[in-house]
């Protein structure tokens, strides 16, 4: 195919390929309920400090993420994942023979990166309720919260008459509106990402998304020149940071600063490593190695009971009944653990009550019979 001859030919080496720009927009994805889950299990453990953020997970998510993307936008020029794959934005139109991002770039990006997916999860969480979920699905509407044959009985029989009813009214038909045509606009949505995907994959556009279309940015390849002039830029700079002019108020936002984007830039060596520590555990609980650690060793076995004083002598030989003297036949056990012949020792507890050897309190019925291989 054309695009096969293209990626082999390297007519664009600068270009990056459909399947970086859809393992970008997957880890982008990913990593939102990776972190709710995260949060979710240490919520279990201190309730009192993350139910909270928990409850409002995607709210602090996005406020996460516009520090974390606009980090990356200011001073690398691409998203957290986009720099993670090695690549950057650039301006279609270059200002000055430059095509890095402006600040108006900046924020036009972060409202597609973080506002945007922050709106869709919100109005598919709303019209899922309002649609009845899945049982609406499976068994019809008669599910959904409210149903458009009573809401429209509700207003036969009793016309708004005040402004409060009026604004009711209007409410209701916006939400029918918005259960009616959400769908339609879904579809829109990811029929036009499925497009761009097509497109890009062709070379019939050079936009990997409708969005970067939109904002007149492409996504390409960081260069050697790039990665060159990000050792010689030094260390990223926050947003935070001033001139300094000798006050410690000032020093010290600057070390925060300082601290802040140094964390920032933390993120893409601790994500590889995170990842790589998960899947080792993951590797670690299924192997045999974890269970052979895990296994505690089987106890010695328990000291037997002193023979009494006025007892029946235990022979040297074990293979004799301490009872009879002759060799064991019909081997059984006495509570004590010595064994015998299991008609002496029967008699002997039905008569005494008391083990020969031990002279300890034992009822017939704890007698244990003894098997082996022939």
């Amino acid at each position: 195919m054309e695009f096969m001859s293209d990626m082999l030919s390297g007519a664009d080496s600068g270009k990056p390929s459909l399947f970086e720009i859809v393992a970008q927009h997957k880890m982008s994805e990913l990593l939102e309920p990776a972190l709710r889950h995260v949060t979710s299990v240490y919520a279990h453990r201190y309730p009192r400090y993350l139910v909270r953020i928990l409850n409002w997970h995607e709210e602090v998510y996005a406020a996460l993420m516009l520090a974390v993307e606009r980090h990356y936008l200011r001073n690398y020029g691409g998203s957290f994942t986009e720099h993670f794959y090695g690549t950057k934005r650039v301006r279609v139109r270059k200002i000055g023979g430059d095509n890095s991002l402006t600040r108006g770039d900046v924020w036009k990006s972060l409202v597609f990166l973080v506002g945007l997916p922050l709106l869709k999860s919100r109005l598919d969480q709303r019209y899922e309720r309002a649609s009845g979920g899945e049982a609406a699905r499976l068994l019809g509407g008669a599910f959904a919260q409210n149903s458009d044959e009573s809401r429209e009985t509700g207003s036969a029989a009793a016309a708004p008459v005040g402004m409060r009813e009026r604004l009711c009214a209007i409410g209701r038909a916006i939400e029918q509106a918005f259960q009616r045509y959400y769908p339609h606009v879904n579809c829109v949505y990811h029929l036009a990402t499925a497009l761009y995907y097509v497109a890009y994959m062709f070379d019939r556009t050079d936009y990997s998304t409708p969005w970067l279309h939109l904002l007149g940015l492409q996504v390409r390849r960081l260069s050697a020149a790039d990665y060159r002039e990000m050792d010689a830029r030094g260390p990223a700079t926050s947003g935070l940071a001033a001139p300094a002019n000798g006050s410690a108020l000032r020093a010290t936002r600057n070390l925060v600063a300082r601290l802040l984007a140094g964390g920032l830039d933390m993120l893409k060596v601790a994500l590889p490593l995170s990842i790589f520590f998960y899947r080792f555990l993951e590797w670690w609980y299924r192997s045999d190695f974890h269970k052979r650690v895990q296994q505690t060793p089987v106890p010695p076995p328990p000291m037997p009971p002193k023979p009494h004083a006025d007892g029946v002598a235990v022979p040297e030989d074990q293979s004799l009944c301490p009872l009879c003297k002759n060799l064991r036949t019909n081997p059984a056990m006495a509570p004590s653990g010595y064994v015998f012949c299991y008609p002496c020792i029967h008699r002997h507890l039905s008569d005494t009550g008391t083990c020969p050897v031990t002279l300890a309190r034992a009822h017939p019925d704890a007698i244990r019979k003894l098997y082996a291989d022939a």
